[in-house]
């Protein structure tokens, strides 16, 4: 039996941080990001820039305090190496996907933060876009998320890993969403020209 990645149900501590994003009425069924090979990527990526920078500036400033050689070398190499840490760190921080019982938030940004979502009842298809590479090497792709009333490309999940399977979850979570609501006994209203049930 296949492994499936995103059985997890969110822990306490993600359910208390992401609680103001949710209204009464919903639940936190996922939350998600970054895939770890396109993290792993910017690291290495943050170790060219800005890492570089720091460790001439670790060079410098070891040789402005008199440090031997490779006291100096040393100091601009974990210069180099926690500043691409931080910013691998602030990259991955940066961008959370939730999914939950009624939408999908994407939130963007720590200190000032963008926040997108979509209700499931607007979501008229999905789309997958993974390279061969990403399939087959890193296991990660970007999920299109096309919704009436907005320009393609609005709503991405980029760079999630296992795509197909969280496109799977989501179509479900959308599913079991119009389930509820058809079920509800609500007659047919007319929503900007479109007939919705």
């Amino acid at each position: 039996m296949a492994k499936f990645h995103y059985s997890g149900s969110p822990t306490e501590k993600q359910k208390k941080a992401f609680r103001g994003y949710l209204s009464e009425d919903e639940e936190l069924v996922l939350v998600t990001g970054l895939s770890g090979a396109y993290t792993r990527s910017k690291f290495v990526f943050y170790l060219l820039f800005p890492g570089m920078i720091f460790f001439g500036l670790g060079l410098g400033l070891g040789w402005l305090l008199g440090f031997g050689k490779i006291w100096a070398l040393i100091l601009g190499l974990v210069l180099m190496v926690l500043s691409a840490i931080l910013k691998t760190m602030h990259v991955y921080h940066a961008n959370r996907y939730l999914l939950t019982t009624r939408r999908v938030i994407i939130k963007k940004g720590i200190f000032s933060v963008k926040v997108s979502a979509t209700l499931f009842d607007k979501i008229t298809h999905l789309e997958v876009d993974q390279s061969f590479i990403d399939r087959l090497l890193l296991h990660h792709g970007t999920i299109h998320i096309n919704t009436a009333g907005l320009n393609k490309g609005e709503i991405m999940l980029k760079f999630v890993d296992y795509p197909m399977e969280l496109k799977n979850l989501l179509e479900r979570l959308i599913n079991r969403e119009r389930e509820q609501f058809g079920l509800r006994g609500v007659n047919l209203t007319e929503v900007e020209g479109e007939i919705v049930s």
